[in-house]
């Protein structure tokens, strides 16, 4: 009964026992009217009390209603004090008893979005104040938990009594307490929400969620649903706090890349950086500034018009004029949510790109041709190359090339070819042309098998090209939309028409020259004549492979003599050059995990990140892993990083590796990694370039009816629009009580005038019975 009552009143101590006690005065009264008088019958009175007893009945139930009107007129004056709400899943947060209020803040990066001096974050603290301070009020019947959406199995608060040491702890806290920039899961949230509270035995339960309500975040998701049933399950009361109230417009900088792995000195550098409009309104005149190094540079990147819920691309060149890593750095004006409106890329920057050339022929005729198209001029194309027999493979490194050339190669001995396939699985390219001693043989029985060295198995013998007119114009080459041809595409460089295929090794007879067909990593993208495959790419590792089955000087084509030719082989390796060098970018959020072996480096990690104030510097001391743990997923080794340090101690196990993690990698910016060889000598560094997620820059606000739509029949949720603090406070859902009340009162108390002077004793004029 006294659970029901603390359910049912906002002011549950004025029911028990004084409620009941002032119910019982009607009664008390009613029975002192009946003992007031000690009867005495006497014969004028025989006549009376027959007359009476014919209407006692009547008058019994009449004195009988007027007794209860009193009582409930003294009731519902008493409920009225006490403030009864009619429904308790809407009541007020705090309504009396013994109650655990669980309290889910949205910390992603969408509540960063602003609006004048307040912002979405700031709403859902000052939610939370409220909450506490009501709490406070009642010392001693009220719990908090309060969890973050970005720690949801570490709460920040526990079970912790509400009062008003609390209240004063918990500001301290939202002093030093900052929204998150990731991309977090609200399922996550619940799901520790109703584990917590299921395992609580308090005999009230609420569940506060405090969020923005992002529409992305409740599209149909059969995982949100389930969370909330299992919430819903616990018992408690489930409130949904809005913190923003309308959608705002933003713009976004989504993505910035472009083909930095061949970035040269003094070459310009082509990024290319994606702008999203997720507003509702087209933008105008929007102007992207470029920043390199730190340095705001004098150009920028004009946007006329960006259609609503439309994305743009726009190339930007960067030119360095020193070796090294670099920064590039894209902005737009500040928006609602500042933090989307900057992309920062890191790019390593070379003397010049080498790449290693391996002509089969004594003459190294087809070498030199591909070595004039790269590097004539390696101050203008980025490239330096060397050209070398196919001994350099056994006996060279391979670790400095960004891509290596095989020219009509006839084969290779064993350990050549291990070698080679080691080099492309950790991110190298590799290009094949073919030529008059080429062994087929070999390219079918080794190279074709062993994981796709070579895409496609060869026919026998050469194939030479038959034209029935000479003067044709027709083309002999057919390219595909592949980044290698971009140079070809659109109707403005029609070079490739003019080519010319003399001969050429076809495909096996037997091999399915259907792509889709054959269901493998290799795609054909160039045909001759007939629609015969001439060129293909695959992925091997993470490395990449092309073949052109012909010859890369002019013996088997016209091609080296191309106008377009050195675009060409320029485009060419741009595409396929080895990726393990290029400067990460992860999503902030991901951690930071190193790996290495104790002989190379010191136990000691560096890492610098950027903070509020500029730079944050922080070292920690790799270990080895538990026997029982599995190696973490590492990011990749410095590069360069070869040979064991000097005074390091040798180690049989070349397994052992030590490792070392850092979590805190919320704020976007550069993150720089040191390891050391030793104390003396210069770190090795890796840069790593975080960025805020692109779907966190999406504010659209869910509705309430979208809302209600993704959650079950069984789930029960009561929606507060931003502003309104009636439900903490106990306001609205009293006053629909509070109104019904009154009207009651009213009645009752007319009615029980009428039955009083119905049954009392009026005379008709002075001196005269009635």
């Amino acid at each position: 009964m006294s659970d029901w009552i603390a359910q049912h009143f906002l002011h549950p101590s004025y029911v028990l026992p004084w409620g009941v006690a002032l119910a019982s005065v009607p009664i008390i009264v009613h029975l002192i009217n009946r003992l007031r008088y000690r009867r005495v019958r006497f014969a004028a009175m025989e006549f009376l009390l027959r007359s009476q007893q014919r209407n006692r009945r009547r008058l019994m139930i009449e004195q009988l209603l007027l007794l209860l009107l009193r009582i409930a007129i003294v009731a519902g004056l008493l409920v009225l004090i006490s403030r009864l709400v009619l429904d308790p899943s809407a009541l007020w947060a705090f309504r009396g008893g013994k109650s655990h209020h669980v309290v889910l803040l949205d910390d992603s990066g969408s509540m960063r979005d602003r609006w004048g001096e307040t912002s979405a974050f700031k709403e859902g603290l000052a939610i939370v104040r409220r909450l506490a301070a009501e709490g406070a009020r009642r010392p001693g019947t009220q719990q908090c938990t309060l969890i973050l959406l970005s720690q949801p199995d570490q709460p920040m608060f526990q079970k912790r009594d509400v009062n008003n040491a609390f209240v004063v702890e918990l500001e301290n806290a939202f002093e030093r307490l900052e929204c998150k920039h990731q991309s977090l899961d609200l399922v996550t949230g619940v799901e520790a929400a109703a584990k917590l509270m299921a395992q609580d035995a308090a005999t009230i339960r609420h569940l506060h969620i405090v969020s923005d309500f992002r529409a992305k975040d409740w599209r149909d998701r059969p995982a949100l649903r389930a969370a909330f049933l299992a919430a819903s399950k616990t018992g408690a009361s489930i409130d949904l706090a809005k913190t923003v109230g309308e959608s705002h417009d933003n713009l976004a900088i989504t993505d910035l890349g472009g083909e930095v792995r061949t970035a040269a000195v003094g070459v310009p550098l082509r990024l290319s950086a994606t702008v999203h409009n997720f507003g509702s309104k087209v933008a105008q005149n929007v102007r992207l500034g470029i920043l390199a190094d730190g340095t705001l540079l004098a150009r920028s990147v004009e946007i006329d018009r960006l259609e609503a819920n439309q994305e743009i691309r726009r190339d930007i060149d960067v030119t360095f004029k020193k070796p090294g890593k670099h920064t590039v750095e894209i902005q737009l004006p500040d928006d609602s949510l500042p933090a989307d409106n900057r992309r920062v890329a890191g790019v390593e920057i070379n003397i010049a790109n080498p790449v290693l050339i391996i002509d089969g022929h004594d003459e190294n005729d087809d070498g030199s041709y591909v070595s004039m198209a790269l590097a004539a001029e390696p101050s203008i194309t980025g490239y330096s190359t060397r050209i070398a027999g196919p001994d350099f493979l056994r006996h060279g490194s391979l670790d400095p090339f960004r891509c290596i050339y095989m020219l009509n190669v006839p084969q290779l001995p064993a350990d050549a070819v291990e070698i080679l396939s080691d080099y492309v699985r950790r991110g190298g390219g590799l290009v094949w042309f073919l030529g008059d001693v080429v062994n087929t043989s070999f390219y079918n029985e080794t190279l074709y098998p062993a994981g796709g060295l070579f895409p496609v198995r060869l026919g026998r013998i050469p194939k030479q090209a038959v034209r029935a007119d000479e003067t044709s114009l027709a083309p002999d080459l057919t390219i595909t939309n592949n980044p290698i041809f971009s140079v070809y595409q659109g109707q403005t460089n029609p070079f490739i028409d003019a080519v010319r295929i003399k001969t050429w090794f076809p495909v096996a007879d037997d091999w399915v020259r259907d792509d889709n067909q054959r269901k493998d990593p290799v795609s054909t993208i160039a045909f001759l004549p007939g629609h015969e495959p001439f060129a293909f790419e695959r992925k091997v590792g993470k490395g990449h492979v092309a073949a052109f089955l012909s010859s890369a000087g002019p013996k088997w084509n016209d091609w080296s003599l191309n106008p377009s030719v050195v675009v060409f082989h320029l485009e060419l390796v741009k595409h396929l050059a080895r990726e393990d060098q290029t400067l990460q970018r992860k999503i902030v959020g991901e951690p930071i995990q190193v790996s290495f072996d104790p002989a190379e480096f010191l136990e000691t990690v560096e890492i610098t990140a950027p903070d509020a104030n500029g730079k944050r510097v922080t070292r920690l001391t790799a270990t080895r892993p538990a026997a029982s743990e599995k190696p973490a997923a590492e990011t990749p080794p410095v590069a360069g990083t070869v040979g064991p340090r000097k005074g390091a101690k040798p180690h049989s196990d070349t397994a052992v590796r030590v490792s070392a993690t850092y979590p805190e990698t919320d704020r976007p910016g550069m993150y720089v990694v040191r390891l050391f060889k030793d104390q003396s000598a210069a770190p090795q560094e890796r840069w790593i370039a975080y960025n805020v997620p692109a779907d966190e820059s999406d504010l659209k606000m869910a509705t309430n009816a979208e809302i209600l739509a993704r959650l079950t029949s069984d789930v029960h949720v009561q929606i507060h629009e931003p502003g309104q603090t009636q439900w903490i406070e106990g306001h609205s859902t009293a006053q629909e009580a509070r109104t019904l009340l009154l009207f009651f009162l009213a009645a009752a108390l007319v009615a029980e005038q009428l039955f009083a002077h119905r049954l009392s004793y009026h005379p008709t004029h002075a001196g005269s019975p009635a």
